[in-house]
């Protein structure tokens, strides 16, 4: 699952953006790159669809940009028919609603190699409260 937030975070970088990860409150990882303010969705869907190709096309094994279920199987999906307006995403910090809530968090990119190389997704139970701010790191959302 992380590998592909790896690889789509080397090409936004090559690209000159800045991009931050957090948890979906699930058990996917969502990537958020900000852009210029005068980029519209309509583009920026655009170039999340040609991100989501290029992995595909550079790492056949790994991801996938189609959602049917039959493909995805053992790969990441980019799912980059997430950027529209009329989506949803769950918000940063919010709890999802579950027997044991989880809740979508703001990752550094050293949690994601970590949970990468030990092949368990990044999934927070709801945080003990300043679990977070009590390391210093700020919050990682605040782009």
């Amino acid at each position: 699952m992380l590998r592909g937030g790896g690889f789509a975070r080397e090409v936004l970088e090559r690209l000159g953006l800045a991009p931050v990860a957090k948890t979906s409150g699930s058990k996917g990882l969502q990537l958020y790159a900000p852009l210029a303010g005068t980029v519209g969705w309509d583009r920026s869907r655009t170039m999340a669809r040609d991100l989501a190709r290029e992995l595909e096309q550079n790492h056949p094994d790994l991801v996938v940009s189609n959602m049917r279920k039959e493909l995805r199987k053992g790969r990441v999906l980019v799912d980059w028919s997430q950027n529209h307006p009329m989506k949803t995403t769950v918000a940063a910090y919010s709890l999802r609603a579950r027997d044991r809530p989880t809740a979508s968090t703001p990752v550094s990119w050293d949690e994601v190699e970590a949970c990468a190389d030990s092949g368990i997704p990044p999934t927070w139970r709801s945080p003990p409260r300043g679990a977070r701010p009590a390391r210093r790191t700020g919050d990682l959302f605040d782009a």
